[in-house]
């Protein structure tokens, strides 16, 4: 990151082009490819996701990424059963505590 105090042309010298300039890094898993989606959201909507991110300590754009790659992990692994075999399923748990409620 340049200091903005510097001379422009300075900073414009301290540019290498070409055979000169570093190779930018080879895509991998330190350096994924990314790609930039613009998404339209009510804005009610985007103020939560910001609120959820700054809990989270992360960017919105990483939440996003997190939450997009537990769906599809969960839609990859899931087996959709009927309403009536997952009804059947809870009606045979026992309640916490094994008292009836």
């Amino acid at each position: 990151m340049s200091d903005l105090s510097q001379d422009p042309n300075e900073f414009m010298d301290s540019l290498t082009f070409g055979a000169q300039a570093p190779a930018p890094p080879v895509p991998d898993d330190e350096h994924p490819v990314m790609v930039v989606r613009s998404v339209r959201w009510p804005l009610a909507l985007d103020a939560r996701l910001k609120a959820a991110a700054q809990a989270r300590g992360v960017t919105m754009s990483q939440l996003v990424r997190d939450w997009v790659e537990l769906e599809l992990a969960a839609l990859e692994n899931d087996q959709p059963i009927s309403r009536a075999d997952a009804l059947r399923a809870l009606a045979s748990l026992r309640p916490l505590g094994g008292a009836a409620a």
